[in-house]
Parts: C-alpha cells; sequence; structure tokens
C-alpha cells in the first residue's frame, strides 16, 4: 500500500505500545515471537497484535512464518531508520 509520510508516521508510533514494540524489535535485532514482544514490553498479547498489524502495514516491520509466527524490524526502511537514529539519540536505545 501506498501511504503519505502523515499517515505513516501516525500509523508507525501513534501509541506507546507501537513505541515499545519498536524498541523491543531494535534492542532484539533478530525475529522474534509475540511471547517474547510479551515479554519485552510488558503489553497485553492482542495490544501486540493489534500494533503489529498497523506497523506491517507500514512495512516497518517483516512477518517471517515458522513453526510460530517471527517479526523483526525492517531496517531497510528509511522511516524505522530515521526512528532508531532518533531512539539512539536521546538515549532510548543502545545504537541504531
Amino acid at each position: 500500500m501506498d501511504f503519505d509520510s502523515k499517515t505513516i508516521i501516525e500509523n508507525g508510533i501513534g501509541t506507546i505500545g507501537k513505541i515499545k514494540i519498536l524498541k523491543a524489535l531494535a534492542d532484539e535485532n533478530k525475529m522474534v515471537t509475540i511471547y517474547v514482544l510479551h515479554k519485552r514490553t510488558g503489553l497485553k498479547r492482542e495490544d501486540i497484535k493489534r500494533n503489529l498489524k498497523d506497523l506491517l502495514s507500514i512495512e516497518w516491520v517483516k512477518e517471517k512464518r515458522m513453526a510460530n509466527t517471527m517479526y523483526r524490524l525492517n531496517r531497510d526502511n528509511e522511516y524505522v531508520n530515521a526512528i532508531l537514529g532518533f531512539f539512539a539519540n536521546v538515549g532510548y536505545i543502545g545504537q541504531a
């Protein structure tokens, strides 16, 4: 889908849950399950699934279906890299 920048940013960082998910995925730097995201963020599984749906729709997160569905940041996405740079600059994550 093609979204404008405003829509992408609003869908990407519109809730604290999405910010926590982005941080957890950035900290892991590998594919993780909803269970891992639940442990890292403290969010309810239903909230994680809803937020992941939005992040997948704007291609900030990639999904791979294996025995369990796995998720990781799309580090090829320019918005993701900008957000990670911001998170690193303000000390929210260790490094982008």
